[in-house]
């Protein structure tokens, strides 16, 4: 079996750790808003509730009960208002070890704490760990409950043969709540991954890893649209015979010159919007003067000839039009298209500005 590399472990093992990086964590934090929400109204219910069905025999310390209960009104007020992951998680534990304090209030009435408190911090450990994303913020709240519903308690039954048993209890919930909190966040992992793959497919060209024609004209209407922007340039561009190519060396050395030449109009382009618009066809948003989109457009055809002379000669042909912002963008790239027919018909491997 191959062990996955150290890239791999990295990217799986920090945000289970630490939670993920900000762009991962604004994925998150809808999800564990309102999951977090649930969990803390049924917390507050579950506290009151204990507090009401209290026999009458039994009297709790009110300022620790109701500073328990304003601890949890508190956060989950705060918790409704914010805005992003790290307060979500701090509200989350405020809200976590006031409810366990809480308990412990309420299970100190009753003279035998010991024996209540084991289950609640079972029941604890293992019903929070949904709503913590990482696994250190996790074990560190989890410390925090058992402290919470344990201090001045353990070991119980010190002597006795079931003296392990509490120790026993605790790590083994400890170790299921980890496992729990380490699942759901490794399912939002994948789900992140595959949401940021359906996004690159949707706007990334499959075969040239260029943008697609979606994405190429989303940007290029920011840009048109831009009301201070500098003077625009759309270039339309065509592989020269490629249905030749296709037919004479087959799809595969159709694709491969696809995929070059989008390499070289990638290189040739920095700076500026690229993008393949579909079949042989490749669409550049060039930002400058006239004389230096006639320079790039030159030198973009000398390139592309050049880059394939060692195999075979590819040309292009090139259509240039200035992006009129006083109309539709679909204006500019007529005229492109017809610079680009008019290159074609003055022999190709050449450019034209409208």
């Amino acid at each position: 079996m191959r062990l996955p590399s150290m890239p791999t472990l990295r990217r799986v093992a920090v945000p289970l750790a630490f939670g993920g990086n900000s762009e991962q964590q604004h994925t998150y934090f809808a999800e564990l808003h309102r999951v977090g929400l649930v969990t803390q109204v049924l917390g507050i219910v579950a506290f009151s509730l204990t507090w009401l069905l209290m026999p009458p025999a039994y009297h709790p310390n009110l300022t620790h009960a109701w500073l328990a209960l304003a601890g949890m009104l508190m956060s989950l007020v705060v918790r409704y208002r914010c805005t992003t992951l790290p307060v979500l998680t701090v509200t989350g534990a405020c809200a976590v070890l006031a409810l366990t304090f809480g308990l412990r209030t309420m299970a100190d009435a009753v003279h035998h704490a010991s024996f209540w408190v084991l289950p609640v911090g079972v029941f604890m450990t293992l019903a929070i760990a949904s709503i913590f994303n990482g696994g250190l913020s996790y074990l560190a709240v989890v410390a925090g409950v058992w402290w919470n519903v344990g201090h001045g308690l353990y070991p119980v039954n010190a002597g006795l043969p079931d003296e392990s048993w509490a120790p026993l209890m605790i790590v083994v919930s400890v170790l299921f709540g980890l496992a729990l909190n380490v699942s759901f966040s490794l399912l939002r992992l994948r789900n992140y991954h595959s949401r940021v793959e359906l996004t690159r497919l949707a706007f990334q060209d499959g075969l040239t890893g260029l943008n697609n024609r979606r994405m190429f004209t989303q940007r290029a209407q920011q840009m048109h649209g831009a009301p201070q922007g500098g003077t625009l340039y759309f270039l339309m561009i065509d592989i020269d015979d490629f249905k030749t190519i296709n037919d004479q060396q087959g799809h595969d050395a159709g694709d491969d010159v696809l995929v070059r030449t989008a390499a070289i109009i990638a290189d040739k382009a920095q700076g500026h919007l690229c993008g393949r618009l579909g079949g042989e066809e490749f669409g550049i948003v060039y930002a400058g003067s006239r004389e230096q989109v006639r320079a790039f457009a030159g030198g973009l055809v000398e390139a592309v000839s050049q880059g394939f002379l060692a195999v075979q000669f590819v040309s292009i042909s090139v259509g240039v039009a200035e992006l009129d912002r006083g109309r539709e963008l679909g204006h500019s790239y007529r005229l492109a298209d017809e610079a680009l027919y008019l290159a074609k018909r003055q022999g190709k491997n050449r450019y034209v500005i409208a």
